[in-house]
C-alpha cells in the first residue's frame, strides 16, 4: 500500500473509533419561531367558548362530566353536567367574586372558583391556571418550570405550580379573522395523585359563529 494512503486509512480508523466512543448528546428541541406569533394570536382573543368532556381521577374519587366554558374578558361561565349526585353545576365568576350553583343547594359565593369546587365536589382543580392551559398557553402569573414544544412549535408539554400538562392533539379553529390551532386533548397531572383529562370537541373564538 502506498505510504500516504496507508497513513490516511490509519487516521480515518482512529477518527471513527474516537467518534464511536463519544456518548450521544441529547438536545432539547428549540421552540419554533412560530410560537411567539401563535401565543400572541391566542392571547388576543378575549371572547371564547369551549365544549367537551372533563374526566377527573383522584386517589379516592373519580368521574367525568360534560363541560361548557364561556369566557368574556375576565368574566366566565362554566357549566358541568355529570355524576356529582346533584346534577348540573354552574360556576359564574369575575375577579374576586365567584358564584356556585347546583342541585338542590342554594347558591354559594366565594373569592375563588377553586374553593367552591373543592367544597362541593371534593375535586381540587386549578381553574385559574386551567383557563390558560385549556387554550394551550402557560399561565403568565405562575413560574414556568418546564416547556417542551411539539413538532409544530405549539406546546407539547409544560409544568407549572406542580402540575404537568401534556397536549395530545390540536384542531384548526376559525376565529373572526384567521385560523388558529387550539388544543383538543389535554392531560394534567399533579404528583401522580390527581389526573385531569380534557377532550375539547368544539371551539368558538371571538365572534366566529
Amino acid at each position: 500500500m502506498i505510504p500516504q494512503l496507508k497513513r490516511l486509512v490509519v487516521l480515518l480508523v482512529l477518527l471513527l473509533s474516537g467518534c464511536a466512543q463519544q456518548p450521544h448528546k441529547v438536545f432539547t428541541p428549540l421552540i419554533s419561531q412560530n410560537w411567539p406569533q401563535h401565543q400572541a394570536q391566542v392571547q388576543a382573543i378575549n371572547i371564547w367558548k369551549a365544549t367537551g368532556k372533563l374526566a377527573v381521577k383522584t386517589p379516592d374519587d373519580g368521574g367525568s362530566v360534560t363541560l361548557r366554558w364561556q369566557q368574556q374578558n375576565a368574566e366566565y361561565y362554566i357549566d358541568l353536567n355529570g355524576p356529582f349526585g346533584q346534577g348540573n353545576i354552574s360556576i359564574e365568576g369575575a375577579p374576586g367574586h365567584v358564584t356556585f350553583s347546583g342541585g338542590d343547594k342554594p347558591s354559594q359565593s366565594a373569592k375563588t372558583a377553586e374553593e367552591l369546587l373543592l367544597k362541593n365536589t371534593g375535586w381540587n382543580i386549578p381553574l385559574t391556571q386551567l383557563a390558560y392551559w385549556v387554550r394551550g398557553l402557560p399561565d403568565p402569573s405562575t413560574k414556568l418550570s418546564h416547556f417542551t414544544p411539539n413538532a409544530q412549535g405549539l406546546i407539547g408539554e409544560l409544568e407549572q405550580a406542580g402540575w404537568k400538562i401534556s397536549y395530545g392533539d390540536y384542531i384548526n379553529t376559525q376565529s373572526s379573522s384567521e385560523v388558529i390551532a387550539m388544543p383538543s386533548r389535554i392531560t394534567a397531572e399533579y404528583n401522580k395523585e390527581i389526573r385531569l383529562t380534557l377532550l375539547i370537541r368544539a371551539w368558538q373564538l371571538g365572534d366566529a359563529p
